[in-house]
């Protein structure tokens, strides 16, 4: 089966911490900085610019815009909260979003399921 998924890019700055941090990285407890690197995927249908990417990458930087920059959470808790809203802009689509520290490390979330 073929899927045919869009995306868009954008970043955007802010805090956090990791409260549970095992001692080896026991500094991650304390809140840092990072420049939150976001690539967001939604599936189309056709291939006629079904869903616009600069469309796509507003919608997303209103997203973000909404969030607590004094603790965005985990890499993993963004991706998940911006699919959570695309979702619902996007209904039964594929939808996946990659998160990185400062374009190093990340997590990437999909949710292919109730397409």
């Amino acid at each position: 089966m073929i899927r045919t998924l869009v995306w868009c890019t954008l970043e955007f700055e802010g805090w956090h911490k990791w409260d549970k941090a095992p001692d080896q990285v026991d500094y991650l407890r304390f809140p840092h900085r990072h420049i939150f690197k976001v690539q967001v995927f939604v599936e189309v249908k056709t291939n006629d610019r079904e869903i616009e990417f600069i469309t796509l990458k507003h919608q997303c930087q209103k997203i973000v815009s909404g969030f607590d920059k004094e603790n965005v959470g985990s890499c993993e808790q963004i991706a998940e909260a911006i699919i959570a809203q695309v979702k619902q802009i996007y209904p039964n689509r594929a939808v996946g979003a990659d998160v990185s520290e400062d374009g190093e490390n990340g997590a990437r979330i999909q949710d292919f399921e109730n397409r």
